[in-house]
């Protein structure tokens, strides 16, 4: 009785034995093939070396391609892509007629909203055939700024550029200044035909003051010298005063 009790206990010691080794073998080889894995399995062949040798080298081509470049070209225009300014007027454009009828304008908003209201007024004066007092600009926005037209652009500049599409006057007539005047703030996105219908006010009126200039043209449906005008104001005439052009220098 005491022997076969023996003999049981000697064979589950050996069971429980070859258990352990048995686990202890098979985590050996998970962890070399692990390790065979790593180092061979996922070794970056020839081919990709090159490319990725290739890929870092690019930008060190550019950055040499890059510090070739002079200053003049550094600093000089852009690019233009093909694209070309259209600012000529077309061949049935007319040139700019003598009239007794003024408008003018209270400009609002930053500088380049005002830009772009100073450059659609001074097509809205050809359109409704009337000379262009030299707009105001804002003063009672947040930034409190006191300056006027001369001091941030080249006001002869912005004259004699449009003489052959729109009259503009650097001040009202002294004796129209006490005359009654039509006050309009034009409807946004107008075209040809609301501006024509604003004319009418003539009849009654020798003055019409704009009160914001932010009363955006319709950028459809208007005929092309109109919009080649309003590019011709915005991007040739209203060029910066002398002393902020030299200043950029």
């Amino acid at each position: 009785m005491a022997s076969n009790r023996g003999h049981s206990h000697s064979r589950r010691f050996i069971s429980r034995r070859q258990s352990i080794l048995t686990v202890a073998l098979f985590t050996t080889l998970a962890f070399v093939s692990s390790i065979f894995l790593l180092l061979y399995g996922f070794a970056p062949k020839e081919d990709d070396i090159l490319k990725d040798d290739t890929r870092l080298e690019e930008p060190l081509q550019y950055q040499s391609a890059q510090q070739q470049v002079s200053d003049g070209n550094l600093w000089g225009a852009s690019r233009s892509h093909g694209l070309h300014p259209c600012i000529k007027p077309t061949v049935r454009h007319k040139a700019a007629q003598g009239s007794d009828h003024y408008i003018t304008v209270k400009s609002n908003g930053g500088l380049n909203q005002m830009r772009t209201g100073i450059s659609d007024m001074v097509a809205v004066a050809f359109i409704m055939n009337a000379t262009l007092v030299i707009p105001q600009l804002d003063k009672r926005s947040f930034w409190q700024d006191t300056s006027t037209f001369s001091d941030i652009f080249d006001e002869l500049h912005f004259i004699t550029t449009l003489q052959d599409d729109v009259r503009i006057v650097k001040a009202l007539p002294k004796e129209l200044e006490s005359l009654p005047r039509a006050r309009k703030h034009f409807t946004s996105w107008s075209g040809m035909g609301y501006y024509e219908e604003m004319a009418r006010l003539w009849k009654d009126y020798q003055v019409i003051h704009v009160a914001k200039s932010d009363s955006r043209l319709a950028n459809n449906d208007l005929p092309l010298d109109i919009q080649r005008l309003r590019c011709r104001a915005l991007y040739h005439a209203l060029r910066f005063s002398p002393s902020i052009e030299s200043l950029g220098k």
